[in-house]
């Protein structure tokens, strides 16, 4: 049974308006001492600048790995229903998403990153922290500055050959490998060497459990399409929201399902949270950020129901 996380099922679109931060003042900079310190632990990263569409089934949208999705950073980019004349009249139901976390340190200064629309720039950048030191430099951020996107038939074929020469998508799944510390992308250990091994048979999945209870995945009960990435908010200061950093690292799997119900007009996003930096937090939130641009753009509504992670 496919076992379902985060949802976002957008099942209506519109025409869509561009916009900014109507009505709010940049921020001030001028900061105290302490802050312009923590300010400083930043690394030198550039920003992210890959995406990738999520498009297997109803949905055509736009995923970028710097935190924010659904826009090609300056037009809408969630297409319901998909259109596969390019020359048509595309229509977008959704401008832009993000998930804003933050939360107060020892000494209750507030911790914060999220995204809206980089005219500022970014608080989030491409690749994992590093596990002992809640660091990152510009040489990893390079390396991590991508999406990784695997089709369900590729896994199906790559389980039924059981193992041989894989697929570039399922060869190039950051799944976890000896040079690895930290948990990476999950996958199906087929051969239980506890590596991610393709040529042994190890394949893309959705998750390895659920509230700590291991979940038996098989090839045919996952996604007909998944996105992964991973970023953090200490590839470099934050001159989106001019919040001192977590040292928070996120990953983040984006799938959709091609069917003949309704899950075929729906995307849906889990991503794993991780604080690896030096301070635990209080106080803490995170949500869904969401533009929706059904109509008219200002009278658009996001809910959630926390009992069906909904």
């Amino acid at each position: 049974m496919r076992k379902l996380m985060i949802v976002a099922g957008l099942l209506m679109s519109a025409s869509v308006f561009a916009k900014e931060n109507i009505n709010v003042e940049e921020p001030n900079t001028t900061r105290n001492a302490s802050s312009k310190m923590a300010m400083k632990f930043g690394s030198d990263c550039d920003p992210a600048s890959q995406s990738a569409d999520l498009d297997v089934n109803n949905v055509r949208t736009k995923i970028l790995n710097g935190g924010d999705m659904w826009w090609d950073l300056s037009s809408a980019r969630y297409e319901i229903p998909k259109i596969e004349d390019l020359n048509s009249v595309r229509k977008n139901s959704l401008f832009s998403g993000a998930i804003w976390i933050g939360g107060e340190d020892v000494a209750q200064n507030l911790r914060l990153a999220a995204m809206t629309y980089r005219q500022r720039g970014s608080d989030f950048w491409p690749g994992p922290l590093d596990a002992s030191t809640g660091n990152t430099n510009k040489s990893v951020c390079d390396q991590w500055d991508k999406i990784f996107k695997v089709d369900g038939e590729k896994i199906i074929e790559h389980a039924n050959a059981a193992g041989g020469v894989p697929d570039d998508q399922i060869f190039n799944w950051p799944g976890q490998k000896p040079t690895d510390p930290n948990p990476l992308a999950p996958f199906k250990d087929v051969d239980g060497d506890g590596y991610y091994t393709p040529t042994g048979g190890d394949y893309p999945i959705l998750q390895n459990d659920c509230k700590g209870v291991v979940i038996e995945n098989a090839a045919e009960d996952q996604p007909d399409q998944m996105l992964w990435w991973i970023y953090n908010d200490k590839g470099n200061i934050h001159s989106e929201t001019q919040g001192d950093p977590i040292g928070v690292e996120m990953q983040t799997t984006a799938f959709a399902f091609s069917t003949n119900d309704e899950i075929n007009d729906m995307t849906f996003y889990t991503t794993r949270i991780t604080n690896r930096g030096a301070t635990e937090l209080t106080n803490t939130y995170f949500g869904q950020w969401v533009d929706a641009d059904l109509g008219n753009y200002a009278d658009d509504y996001v809910g959630c129901d926390v009992g069906l992670s909904l």
